[in-house]
């Protein structure tokens, strides 16, 4: 391909003779499935530990291992799709994952439901490392916002919906159906994308795995999370041997990615502060989207006292002002750029994440619902513009990577999250009740208050941090 060809699709796209809304279409269908089943699992939980007869310590491992995996293998699967086409492994990662759907749904033990969240865990990182880059090939520089805005409004209402849609299917049919009914949307979505999607390999002549940095990568990031989740039930010496062990991978990882000539991670791309500064902010946003995914619903049932059904009534709010916003946020970057909205974005964020922390016991319904809709706008307002300055920035031939990279920050960002605000929840509470809790305490809503105004404190002033970054580097920019 010429210098002015690269140069061509890089401004007008190219969707080898595909339409492509329908390739964007294709492509959100299989990104909302992937984000919802992030987060649908946690209201079944409970269910799903007195079925399997376990503990809480060990029903965790469900969701945990979901996250835990994806984010492990998504910088593999993101190269791979650079190198051999990503729409292969975008369509690879819906066969899989419908798969690993369909294992969890057969799942009677825990051991075997665990591994089936492994397997589909796999499948969502070979899905979300490529969604980004097979929409900014096909779509033309002018209209990258929009259709970015509407990936990033699949993703945030993926995630928002599942606790919604999760409460619907427990309370009417057997937890099993939170992963059956992925089947039939992951084979249809399998078979249109065959029509939809197009199915050209990319010219990679001279360019392989790096497979030696895959090897030490994919079990360090493994081992890292995975200890670091089992830190939260105590320091024990084979949880430290395995962290150790991870971070030792990793920085080997490292030093191997300076020395080879095609490495797995473009280390290159980090010296650009502007780059850094996007993926940050990223990562910023996604655990305080983890974090109020986490709490709200405690608050609206525990201190509040509202029945499942219209805690997730009020939640919808979240997605509802996400889908509207998202959309809008994509086609006005498209006019005037991407500073902005998304130094916007996170000022809103954070003032409505603030407005949320207080929330009290007497907060009216309607106060609660314009300020959780105000939190979603900030975030809705950044996402779509933020995403275009991330892929914006790199090369064609890196866009996979970059994809993968984006989809690890919102991954890790919400791990952390909800394993974050978790811990400092709970090590609130016990200063305020005086002695150690680790669940809500009945009939004491002021305990649980406490420590949720600290998590929503804390975690505003986080997103602040994202706006000033975003503030400087507009600023710098003029």
């Amino acid at each position: 391909m010429s210098e002015d060809q690269r140069i061509h699709d890089a401004v007008e796209g190219n969707t080898h003779g595909k339409n492509k809304w329908a390739i964007l279409f294709t492509v959100l269908i299989m990104t909302f499935m992937a984000t919802l089943d992030s987060s649908i699992v946690n209201v079944a939980l409970p269910v799903m530990q007195k079925e399997l007869g376990v503990g809480l310590d060990q029903i965790q491992w469900v969701s945990s291992i979901y996250l835990l995996t994806t984010c492990a293998v998504l910088l593999v699967f993101g190269r791979l799709g650079d190198i051999y086409g990503k729409v292969r492994y975008f369509q690879g990662g819906v066969a899989i994952f419908a798969l690993g759907s369909l294992l969890c749904g057969m799942a009677t033990t825990l051991e075997f439901l665990v591994l089936a969240r492994a397997v589909q865990g796999v499948g969502c990182a070979s899905a979300m490392a490529n969604n980004m880059g097979i929409i900014t090939e096909s779509f033309p520089a002018r209209e990258r916002g929009r259709a970015l805005g509407l990936l990033a409004s699949f993703v945030a209402l993926g995630m928002m919906c599942g606790p919604v849609l999760g409460g619907f299917i427990v309370s009417a049919l057997p937890w099993e159906y939170i992963f059956l009914i992925n089947v039939p949307v992951g084979v249809a979505s399998l078979f249109v994308g065959f029509k939809t999607l197009p199915h050209v390999a990319p010219q990679s002549a001279g360019r392989r795995l790096d497979v030696l940095g895959s090897v030490l990568l994919v079990p360090g990031m493994l081992l890292t999370f995975v200890s670091i989740t089992m830190l939260e039930a105590g320091a024990t010496p084979s949880t430290l041997l395995m962290l150790a062990a991870g971070l030792g991978l990793m920085v080997a990882f490292v030093m191997v990615e300076r020395r080879v000539d095609d490495p797995l991670v473009a280390l290159s791309v980090f010296r650009d502060r502007a780059f850094m500064v996007n993926i940050a902010c990223l990562f910023i946003s996604f655990v305080a989207i983890g974090v109020y995914e986490l709490m709200t619903p405690f608050y609206l049932q525990d201190a509040r006292g509202f029945s499942p059904d219209a805690a997730g009534l009020i939640f919808c709010v979240i997605p509802l002002a996400n889908a509207i916003a998202g959309p809008i946020s994509g086609a006005v970057s498209d006019r005037i750029g991407c500073e902005r909205p998304t130094c916007v974005g996170l000022f809103v964020f954070a003032a409505g994440l603030l407005l949320v922390g207080f929330f009290g016991e007497e907060t009216g319904l309607v106060h609660i619902l314009i300020c959780l809709g105000l939190a979603s706008l900030g975030t809705s307002i950044f996402q779509s513009p933020n995403n275009s300055l991330v892929m914006g920035s790199l090369p064609r031939e890196a866009l996979g990577f970059g994809g993968s990279l984006a989809a690890l920050a919102r991954y890790l960002g919400m791990a952390i999250g909800i394993s974050g605000s978790t811990s400092l929840l709970y090590s609130q509470m016990s200063v305020a009740a005086g002695y150690r809790v680790t669940s809500y305490v009945a009939g004491r809503p002021d305990i649980f208050l406490y420590g949720y105004r600290i998590v929503y404190v804390v975690t505003a002033a986080l997103v602040a941090i994202g706006f000033a970054m975003t503030l400087v580097r507009m600023m710098r920019r003029k």
